[in-house]
C-alpha cells in the first residue's frame, strides 16, 4: 500500500483518508480495532508520527476512539444531513430519518436592508427577516437566519411560518425555484451570542455557512447565514455532474 509523495496533500491526510473510505466501505465493523500504528505505519512506509497525526484527526471527526493500552477501534458513524442541497432544511431534516422538528425563533418581520439600495419609488429596500432552530432529539443542532428580498417575496412576513418548509412555501406560493447559490463556510469559535442560539458551551467550533440563493433574474433575493454543531452530525452536500447542453442542428 502506498502514499503519494509528491502530492500537495499531506501524508496523514492521505492515510486518514485511506482509513475513512474502509471505514465508509465497512472494512472494520464497529466497536472492532484499527491495525496498530506500528502496522501501519510498517504498510503505508511511513513514520509513526504520520500515522498519529492521521488517527487522531480521525479520532476528532467522532471515526475512531483511543482506549488506552488496548488499541484504537471503530466508532459508529455519525449520522448525516443532506444540509447544503438546494431543496433547503426541512426537506434535509425529512431525509435524514432522524427525530428532528424545526422551531421558529423570530419573525417573519419585515426590516430595513442593511444596504443603502434602494427600490424603484426610491424608497430604501426592505428584507424580510426569519430565524429558525432545528433540533434532533431535542437538542439544538443548527441555528438558521434568512433575510428575504421583500420586493421578490410581498407578503411573506405576513404569514404563518411555524412548521412551514421554506422552500415549499416558494415553490408553491411565489412560483420560483433557486437557479444558483453562492457558499461560503468557515469555522467560528461560539461566543456568547452562539452558546445561546444553540445552547453549548463558549468556545465551541461551530461550522458557519453564509449563502446567496438566486432565483431566475432576482440575484441574491435570498441570503442565509447557519450555524451547526458538528459534534454529533455530519453536514454533507450531493453533488451531481452539470447536465450536458444539447447540442443545436
Amino acid at each position: 500500500m502506498v502514499l503519494n509523495s509528491q502530492s500537495p496533500v499531506p501524508l496523514y491526510r492521505q492515510l486518514a483518508d485511506k482509513i475513512r473510505s474502509e471505514l465508509d466501505a465497512g472494512r472494520y465493523e464497529v466497536a472492532s480495532r484499527i491495525p496498530s500504528e506500528h502496522q501501519l505505519a510498517a504498510d503505508y512506509g511511513i513514520g509513526r508520527p504520520t500515522v498519529r497525526q492521521a488517527t487522531d484527526l480521525l479520532v476528532r471527526q467522532g471515526r475512531l476512539q483511543r482506549r488506552r493500552g488496548a488499541g484504537t477501534f471503530v466508532c459508529e458513524s455519525p449520522a448525516a444531513i443532506d444540509l447544503f442541497s438546494l431543496s433547503g432544511t426541512s426537506a434535509a431534516l425529512e431525509a435524514s430519518d432522524l427525530e428532528t422538528s424545526l422551531e421558529l425563533v423570530r419573525g417573519p418581520l419585515l426590516t430595513a436592508a442593511e444596504t443603502s439600495a434602494t427600490v424603484g419609488d426610491g424608497n430604501a429596500a426592505k428584507q424580510i427577516l426569519v430565524e429558525r432552530r432545528a433540533r434532533v432529539s431535542g437538542s439544538p443542532v443548527l441555528y438558521e437566519q434568512f433575510l428575504f428580498d421583500a420586493n421578490v417575496f410581498p407578503g411573506l412576513e405576513q404569514r404563518n411560518l411555524e412548521n412551514c418548509s421554506l422552500s415549499a412555501l416558494i415553490r408553491d406560493e411565489y412560483y420560483l425555484e433557486p437557479t444558483a447559490a453562492r457558499q461560503t463556510f468557515c469555522v467560528i469559535n461560539a461566543a456568547q451570542t452562539e452558546t445561546e442560539k444553540l445552547e453549548v458551551e463558549p468556545g465551541t467550533a461551530l461550522l458557519r455557512v453564509s449563502r446567496e440563493l438566486t432565483f431566475g433574474q432576482y440575484g441574491n433575493a435570498l441570503v442565509a447565514d447557519i450555524l451547526c454543531r458538528t459534534d454529533r452530525f455530519e453536514f454533507t452536500q450531493m453533488l451531481y455532474p452539470a447536465q450536458q447542453t444539447p447540442a443545436v442542428n
